[in-house]
């Protein structure tokens, strides 16, 4: 079975670090521009695809520039600094010979360590329990479809008493957890403007930096469950908010985090 994320994010490998895509018209915001996730997602897989990528993608900072259109997408690789076990990279995503994005990214093998600690995972309701994302926000965008959410803390579109949000997610189509899916997943959260105001007030991220700390075995056995996303944010004013994520697996793993800044209208 194909899934429509790997569909869309299905790279074509040309010479020297260079690789080629068409911007895909599922994950695309009402704009016209692509989904940040997915921008990120295929920087992320270009390491990935790299014939000298020696190990798993730990991190990601990315910058978005101007937004990427439809037509194609052109993504070159460079290989900056390599040691032992960690490699450093940076990819560059450029449209009829612009740059729209780039991506300082790490990749690196590592070692479990007699030290096990991580923060505690919030307490909220099962998924099951939890509210549909679409029966909330009906002017979500089409790729929102792509993703089985739902809320289990905030209401977006009102006035909460902080931007907090919690919220289970998964691919709907059933396609199980991989690293490159995580840099799409910690983009999904609505901006933390929605959970401060009734008014709509569009914006777009500016940057953002993802940080895995999953092992294989913490995605193997993740697979395709609901993951919790716990999104906060420090402030919105000045025409700037931020967004802070976490994300879980359901046993209590936590799997990665992320944090960005967007300006707003």
């Amino acid at each position: 079975m194909t899934f429509i994320f790997d569909r869309e994010t299905a790279l074509i490998a040309q010479d020297d670090g260079q690789f080629t895509i068409e911007a895909s018209d599922v994950y695309r915001n009402p704009t016209g521009m692509a989904f940040g996730g997915w921008v990120a997602a295929v920087a992320a897989k270009a390491v990935e695809m790299h014939p000298e990528c020696r190990g798993p993608l730990v991190s990601q900072q990315i910058i978005y520039m101007t937004g990427v259109g439809p037509g194609e997408v052109k993504l070159s690789v460079t290989l900056l600094r390599a040691g032992s076990s960690t490699q450093f990279w940076r990819v560059e995503l450029s449209q009829n010979g612009s740059l729209t994005n780039a991506a300082d990214i790490v990749t690196s093998t590592r070692r479990p360590t007699d030290i096990d600690y991580q923060v505690e995972m919030p307490e909220a309701r099962s998924p099951e329990d939890s509210v549909s994302l679409p029966s909330v926000n009906p002017m979500a965008p089409a790729w929102v479809t792509h993703y089985d959410q739902r809320i289990a803390k905030g209401r977006p579109f009102a006035v909460n008493d902080s931007p907090e949000a919690i919220v289970w997610i998964k691919e709907a189509d059933g396609r199980p957890v991989d690293r490159v899916g995580l840099f799409s997943i910690l983009d999904t959260p609505m901006p933390r403007t929605f959970f401060v105001t009734e008014q709509f007030r569009p914006g777009s991220t500016v940057s953002m930096a993802t940080y895995i700390y999953a092992s294989e075995e913490d995605l193997a056995a993740t697979g395709s469950d609901y993951m919790m996303l716990r999104v906060t944010g420090a402030t919105v004013r000045n025409s700037a908010t931020d967004g802070r994520v976490e994300l879980w697996s359901r046993s209590g793993t936590l799997l990665a985090t992320s944090s960005q800044i967007g300006f707003f209208r």
